[in-house]
């Protein structure tokens, strides 16, 4: 067989192969995101779009509420809380998917709050602020984003020790012996190897460390709106930025919680008993911090005209925009 023969027959069989990967899709799970994003964005653009002047500061602050709740609804990671878990065999139950149980939280979070940056009328749109004052600096709430950075350290460290972890296999419930004229009972639900697991979450917490990153230059950097002030569209990145940390916040202490939740599974093969998953206790203490970490609210009223000559350093200046 010539070169060009080798060739012709490794292009046939890669031709091959991306047909047959492109059959096994079902286009709803390409044409289900699509089409909910499609949604998402004309809702958002239907609330802020349209505002005359006197009623857009009004407007603005609906249509950030509103990408906010749909960032949140969309960030549970519930149906993920078992990733890494067989099922007995007595139930006839198949493992999680686990990519596609951490997908959807990761980047639905994510996506809604660059929907709502892309939403904002473009039109209305004037440079009040010079370019180099939108920086993410400007707007950003230091004391929610350092808690933040913490619970990220926090969520990398449970899932490296998650990784260390040996995997059990699932048994039937029995009983056996115990040596001491008595039985102990056995059996339960396994664990995968807690490397594989960890490589699953570690990557998800990983793109939505990027992501945030990502959200939050788009935050700064979008154009100022012409309905608002400058202290008003500051203010409004900050109330953002707030919103998109706070729900980021939650899905990393989730993260968390899904690898103690793995961690903490003991060996069917040991005995059965129960068990507590202090990351679970963690992530409920971080969702109820992150509920009542509320941002500042978006006034029709304007500050001083010194605060609309200037950008204003909200993150640093104002403790209320915390």
């Amino acid at each position: 067989m010539t070169e060009w023969d080798d060739a012709q027959f490794l292009g046939d069989n890669v031709h091959a192969a991306t047909i047959a990967v492109v059959n096994d899709v079902p286009p709803v799970v390409i044409l289900w995101p699509l089409l909910l994003a499609g949604g998402v964005y004309l809702l958002l653009c239907w609330t802020v779009r349209g505002a005359g002047d006197k009623h857009f500061t009004a407007a603005a602050s609906r249509h950030a509420f509103l990408t906010g709740l749909i960032a949140w609804l969309g960030s549970s990671l519930l149906p993920a809380a078992n990733a890494g878990i067989l099922p007995l065999p007595t139930n006839a139950g198949v493992p999680m998917k686990i990519f596609p149980a951490l997908a959807w939280p990761v980047l639905g979070c994510l996506l809604a709050h660059v929907l709502g940056q892309l939403s904002y009328p473009r039109g209305r749109s004037k440079p009040e602020q010079p370019p180099g004052n939108l920086h993410v600096r400007n707007f950003l709430p230091r004391r929610l984003a350092w808690t933040v950075v913490v619970i990220f350290a926090g969520a990398a460290a449970q899932i490296i020790w998650t990784s260390t972890l040996p995997g059990f296999a699932p048994l039937p419930y029995g009983s056996r012996p115990d040596g001491a004229s008595g039985y102990v009972t056995v059996g339960g639900e396994g664990r995968i190897p807690g490397v594989e697991l960890a490589a699953y979450l570690g990557g998800a917490l990983a793109v939505l460390a990027a992501g945030t990153l990502a959200a939050l230059a788009l935050i700064a950097r979008r154009p100022p709106l012409h309905g608002l002030t400058p202290f008003q569209d500051s203010l409004l990145r900050t109330i953002t930025m707030n919103r998109l940390l706070r729900t980021v916040a939650t899905v990393a202490s989730g993260l968390a919680a899904i690898a103690g939740n793995h961690a903490v599974r003991p060996d069917p093969a040991g005995g059965t008993g129960g068990w507590i998953n202090p990351a679970g206790a963690l992530n409920l203490a971080v969702l109820l911090l992150m509920l009542v970490w509320s941002p500042p609210r978006l006034r029709a009223s304007a500050p001083p005209a010194a605060g609309d000559r200037q950008p204003v350093d909200l993150g640093r200046e104002h403790p209320n925009a915390l």
